[in-house]
């Protein structure tokens, strides 16, 4: 089997300063250097900018109550059901706020946006 070849090459592109700052910008949002930003794109991942903190603190919330339900378990087998609500919410959560999220760039130029 072939060894897959994860060495990084060295790509050298210009960009103007307005353009420049913008890739600064977009990649210290989303907590990511400006070369790890731009491997994202090309692997067809658009990074999501780093959630505010109102958005941790709602999270923080949400374990807390699915904590107080799954004690509640044994005296109430019902609140299992609310408990799995709950996880799924919070799964959905992070997924829609902090993974990146797929594109293909072969659809996109489908529909004439690149």
């Amino acid at each position: 089997m072939g060894k897959k070849n994860n060495e990084k090459v060295n790509i050298t592109f210009r960009l103007n300063e307005e353009e420049s700052e913008k890739l600064k910008r977009c990649a210290a949002a989303c907590g990511l250097s400006a070369a790890e930003f731009m491997r994202q794109l090309c692997k067809g991942n658009a990074p999501q900018p780093q959630p505010q903190a109102e958005f941790w603190q709602l999270m923080h919330t949400l374990y807390e109550v699915h904590a107080a339900f799954k004690k509640c378990v044994p005296h109430y087998p019902a609140a299992a059901e609310t408990c799995k609500e709950i996880e799924d919410f919070i799964l959905e959560l992070q997924q829609a706020f902090t993974s990146p999220q797929r594109f293909e760039a072969g659809e996109l130029i489908e529909k004439g946006a690149v």
